[in-house]
């Protein structure tokens, strides 16, 4: 950095001296500061007696207002974590919840510390360090994000278990016409039918013509397994197959008998329970595996899914992981793919990352072919000491 002259220099000690007059800001209350509604309430710290020089920016105030959307939200949604299945009450929380998540805002106001350096003259130097009201890094959101995280899973869950029911129907009296027709009334069809093009565009780009993608596995598939029946439906008349994979055994069993009750509609759709770990699940000769968003809580949890699911893939084959980028982590954890971890096992491919209605993030990676057991323990026992 280039020096300062002596009279650079004075002008900064002085406005490190203004500086040092001025009154400090009080300190902002957190959520566990804050009188909860059974307790008696207790006054906030008065605000200062002399007003800051530099009012809020436009940025400010914005990430202020989300902040506090935010905080609303999840005061409601945790008080009715006993019952998260849906409802009026709960639709409407989740609604605005997503209308939150995929508004488009400046990164500053997202996660990121805004830095303004202003020059009032070419002959004055005056640094500004202007740290902007953040959504997600503020303490009263990040506190609460994991649990956020929890309780958006578990109504996704329920949401899906609901309409998979009402779309199945009662008995097999429906036509697989009029069983797609109740699918399309699902409330976030159309965003799953765009994010699925969204994905197969990216898929397309990196396959090879002569080798085009037809084996599709699909790991926490859900009740309701949506992607599945779109890749079905969308690809090329040549016959796909997707073979869904989940955890809990109520989503497979229901999602095995509504793609039976869609007919031709369902067509090239398998089923299993098992976890992501599960060593039986052979993943060999499938052109692609997708992990949902939901598979691992934590980077952590999804690099060890990570890491058993592509030991059992073969070399060369795509790995789809769906993540979540700017406010769209209120919904579902985001996925950090430049990890030792996770380049270990793939070769990064390209990420996409929506502005549009559509929540989730899409990362592809291309499976590195396997070292040999034992030298992937010591691989991997070197990476976690770096």
């Amino acid at each position: 950095m280039a020096s300062l002259c002596s009279g650079q220099l004075q002008d900064r000690k002085d406005h490190k001296a203004k500086l040092r007059a001025q009154p400090q800001a009080q300190p902002q209350l957190q959520p566990q500061d804050q009188p909860s509604s059974s307790s008696s309430p207790t006054s906030p710290p008065a605000p200062p007696t002399t007003m800051s020089s530099t009012p809020p920016s436009p940025g400010d105030l914005q990430a202020e207002g989300l902040i506090s959307e935010v905080v609303d939200i999840y005061q409601q949604l945790s008080a009715l974590e006993a019952d998260l299945r849906p409802c009026t009450v709960i639709n409407e929380l989740f609604g605005r919840l997503v209308g939150l998540s995929i508004q488009t805002v400046s990164e500053a106001v997202t996660n990121k510390f805004e830095f303004q350096f202003e020059s009032e003259s070419e002959s004055d130097f005056e640094f500004k360090l202007h740290i902007a009201l953040q959504v997600l890094s503020d303490a009263r959101v990040a506190s609460i994000l994991p649990k956020l995280h929890q309780i958006c899973s578990t109504a996704e869950y329920y949401l899906e278990f609901h309409w998979a029911s009402y779309i199945s129907g009662d008995d097999a009296s429906s036509s697989p016409e009029e069983v797609q027709s109740r699918l399309e009334k699902f409330p976030y069809y159309g965003n799953y039918t765009d994010l699925t093009r969204m994905e197969l565009s990216a898929l397309s780009s990196l396959a090879s013509p002569a080798s085009p993608l037809r084996k599709f596995a699909f790991i926490g598939s859900g009740p309701l397994p949506l992607t599945s029946l779109c890749i079905c439906s969308s690809t090329s008349p040549a016959p796909t197959t997707v073979f869904n994979i989940d955890i809990a055994l109520p989503a497979i069993t229901l999602s095995s008998q509504l793609s039976q009750r869609l007919g031709p509609h369902g067509a090239g759709m398998s089923f299993t329970h098992a976890p992501a770990g599960d060593s039986s699940t052979d993943l060999r000769g499938y052109d692609v595996v997708y992990l949902a968003a939901l598979v691992g809580g934590s980077q952590e949890e999804k690099e060890e899914a990570l890491g058993q699911v592509v030991s059992r893939m073969s070399a060369g084959a795509l790995l789809v992981v769906r993540s979540a980028e700017r406010l769209r982590r209120l919904m579902y954890p985001t996925f950090d793919p430049t990890t030792p971890r996770v380049l270990q096992h793939l070769d990064i491919c390209l990420a996409v990352h929506p502005y549009n209605k559509v929540v989730n993030s899409v990362i592809i990676g291309r499976v590195k072919a396997q070292a040999p057991r034992e030298e992937r323990r010591k691989s991997e026992r070197r990476s976690s000491k770096l």
